[in-house]
């Protein structure tokens, strides 16, 4: 059974490592104002500054860099008629360099602030994996990154509601997630 916490409640672990998913990185980073979201950077702060360990994986790094920088795309240059069109020649020819650098850097960032794991290890049946995302209840990555924390222990800060089902420690500030667990009996600290 998923226990869910609610991330404005803060920090309700000690000596735990504790993944953020892709969706935390951007909320954390801006690229989306959803006022509940402010919660994460607020999460993000003080487990800094409390005994637990934040770790990332290269699914979770590989994800954030790419769409940042197709968030930027999206803002910069596209338009209804050309979404994504010319996104790769853009890339290519260097208009979204500067950008790419601001994101390697928080790629950077993210990487010092955490311990990196590779999620795909040889406990990981990436064949078994694919099967299950061909359902359509969780994406590949998504998965792999349910499998990593699973596998280690870790608990998961995402605000994808999918990740409400999934037997993990999932901390949210999803409005309709928490609304969701305190109906279930499923939210710890609220």
């Amino acid at each position: 059974m998923t226990k869910i916490y609610d991330a404005s409640k803060g920090v309700a672990f000690n000596k735990r490592k504790i993944l953020f998913d892709t969706n935390i990185w951007i909320a954390i980073d801006g690229n989306d104002p959803r006022p509940h979201h402010i919660n994460y950077s607020n999460l993000f702060g003080e487990i800094l500054k409390s005994d637990n360990e934040l770790v990332t994986n290269d699914y979770v790094i590989s994800e954030y860099f790419n769409r940042a920088c197709k968030i930027q795309y999206d803002i910069k240059y596209a338009t209804e008629t050309d979404r994504g069109k010319r996104y790769k020649s853009r890339r290519k020819a260097g208009a979204l360099n500067a950008y790419m650098s601001a994101v390697r850097d928080i790629c950077i960032d993210i990487l010092t602030d955490c311990t990196f794991e590779s999620a795909v290890t040889a406990q990981c049946p990436i064949p078994k994996h694919i099967k299950e995302a061909a359902l359509g209840d969780l994406d590949l990555s998504d998965i792999i990154i349910r499998e990593h924390c699973a596998r280690s222990g870790y608990i998961l800060v995402s605000d994808d509601g999918d990740f409400s089902t999934c037997g993990l420690e999932l901390v949210t500030a999803n409005p309709a997630v928490i609304r969701g667990a305190r109906k279930a009996g499923t939210l710890v600290n609220g």
